[in-house]
């Protein structure tokens, strides 16, 4: 199993997003004002359907996600996405942010991966091991009902009740299309960095560290997502 984005550790702990909503929703809005800057409409943009979509689940307002797509579609603003790379010891870590001030940002997350025996990498030393991809996740009663999409299905894994369809970013939208169209139930979807090499085999102790780390770096205002080539429990 990938070392997945810990965005689906934050869909899971609804009583620590209840209590800091307020910073939950900025990251929301302008997670789809940073999309909405590749093209306004979400049937083909699937970077901001992925950001509306995961906006509705924490049931932002209509109204301030259309004022997020027009604010992307303006450039009205000095928000940036960056893509930090680091190590805490062996794991590979990849930090998204999205920023409207670059040198507080690197402050903050330098500061915190200091605290936990962690470090900034060289750009490229860590992304290269991470590749951009759908996940869709649908149920196994529905498996054999997803073969006839297998040209858009790059690969799946099994998890507990739940089946986990791996595609290129570029067939994201076009799946998930299908898949409603068949009217095969979706669960969730999202996108994200997955490792091409898994860390495995690691101590109990790295893997507690790495949790709180990631924990610790989600909380931060500026930090959107967090991804690291550890394998999943």
């Amino acid at each position: 199993m990938a070392g997945h984005s810990h965005w689906a550790q934050i869909k899971h702990k609804k009583a620590v997003v209840d209590a800091k909503r307020g910073q939950l929703i900025s990251k929301l809005i302008r997670a789809i004002t940073i999309a909405a800057r590749e093209g306004n409409n979400p049937e083909t943009n699937y970077k901001l359907r992925s950001a509306i979509e995961r906006a509705k689940e924490f049931q932002v307002p209509l109204e301030n996600i259309e004022r997020a797509i027009k604010k992307g579609e303006t450039k009205e603003d000095n928000l940036e996405e960056i893509i930090f790379e680091a190590y805490l010891g062996d794991v590979q870590i990849l930090i998204k942010a999205i920023t409207d001030n670059k040198n507080r940002t690197v402050g903050d997350i330098r500061h915190l991966l200091n605290r936990h025996n962690a470090r900034l990498a060289e750009p490229g030393s860590v992304i290269w091991n991470f590749k951009e991809k759908g996940v869709i996740v649908i149920s196994k009663d529905n498996s054999e009902k997803v073969l006839e999409f297998a040209d858009l299905i790059e690969d799946y894994e099994e998890k507990k009740e739940d089946i986990l369809l791996i595609t290129e970013v570029n067939n994201f939208n076009e799946l998930k299309n299908k898949l409603e169209l068949k009217q095969i139930e979706i669960k969730d979807s999202y996108l994200e960095f997955r490792p091409i090499n898994i860390l495995e085999n690691t101590d109990d102790n790295l893997k507690t560290k790495t949790n709180q780390l990631v924990e610790e770096l989600l909380n931060l205002d500026d930090v959107d997502e967090v991804f690291t080539n550890l394998q999943e429990s």
